[in-house]
Order: C-alpha cells, then sequence, then structure tokens
C-alpha cells in the first residue's frame, strides 16, 4: 500500500453511506440507482465530476479513478454500459469511485505517503478498502437485507454474487 489515509471504521463508512442515501431520499430503497446518482451528485456538490472514457484511456486492469484534488471521476465506457444494463460488478465500481469521493474529497483526510513497503497498513486506514466498504454499504444496506440470503441480495440489490456474500458476512459476523 503506497497510502495511508484517516482511520474509518466500518460502523462510520455505513453512516456516510446511509447519510447519502437518506440526502437522496432512498434510505429505503434497495436498488440504488448509481448510475443515475452521478448525475445528482455534480448538481449538488461543485467540486464533483464525471465522465465516461473510451477504454483506451486506461490499462486494461483499471475501470475508473478518482482525482482526489478535483474530485473528478473517469469512467470506463464498457463499464458505465455495463452498470447502465445492471451489471452488478460495474455498479460496484462507480459506487467504489464514488466512495473514494465522499471519503477523501468531500470529508476531508489527512494523506501520507508509506516508504516503507514491509509495513502492512490496517485496512481501515487504507484508502481502498474504505472506498470498498463504503460501495458495499451503499450498494447493499444492512438495514434493508439482513433477513436475506445472499443470492436475494444479489439480484434484489443489483450487486454481484461475490458482493452480496461479503457483504452478508459483513452483516452478519460484525466485521
Amino acid at each position: 500500500m503506497e497510502y495511508i489515509v484517516e482511520s474509518k471504521s466500518r460502523r462510520e463508512l455505513r453512516r456516510l453511506a446511509n447519510i447519502l442515501r437518506y440526502a437522496l431520499g432512498l434510505e429505503n430503497v434497495i436498488f440504488f440507482p448509481i448510475v443515475e446518482t452521478l448525475d445528482v451528485l455534480s448538481e449538488l456538490f461543485d467540486n464533483f465530476s464525471y465522465e465516461i472514457v473510451e477504454d483506451s484511456a486506461f490499462p486494461s486492469n483499471i475501470h475508473a479513478d478518482t482525482d482526489i484534488r478535483t474530485g473528478h471521476i473517469r469512467i470506463k465506457e464498457t463499464v458505465y454500459n455495463r452498470a447502465c444494463e445492471g451489471e452488478g460488478r460495474d455498479r460496484m465500481t462507480i459506487a467504489h469511485e464514488i466512495g473514494h469521493f465522499f471519503t477523501l474529497c468531500l470529508c476531508g483526510f489527512k494523506l501520507q505517503r508509506n516508504y516503507d513497503k514491509k509495513c502492512v497498513i490496517p485496512s481501515y486506514k487504507d484508502p481502498e478498502w474504505q472506498a470498498k466498504c463504503f460501495a458495499g454499504e451503499l450498494m447493499i444496506p444492512a438495514h434493508l437485507v439482513s433477513d436475506m440470503c445472499p443470492s436475494t441480495i444479489a439480484m434484489q440489490c443489483g450487486v454481484s454474487e461475490v458482493a452480496a456474500r461479503c457483504q452478508y458476512k459483513k452483516i452478519h459476523t460484525g466485521n
């Protein structure tokens, strides 16, 4: 891990995701309209913007990125199109980038460079873990899915089975 940020617990990230849901009037909506949220956030926040870029703008293993200085998100065209079609993994990719916006651009943070490559960074100080956790909490709201099995969660929330199982485990074990 190259960077370390201020710690944020799953509880704090769940609260942040729920604040966004509440602000959008979506606190009790199980299928979060992540693609449409991009336009809404552009209207709500002066420091938020996004663009859909040609796939060739990124290496094959990069699907999107967020510029934490400007709040600008770039999303590969195929990722965006698949998210529009309801593909869970791609919907989660967009939620992940929105997570970076909220945790790094909007909330303010302290960023440190990790020069000690042998140093293991705790997940709660890892900006990638924080964005992934935020995305899971946003797309798979614990208060709406706690009585569902992972396959139902995946279908109802429009996420992958992998994401549904992961969030199910976090909800039911408290980890």
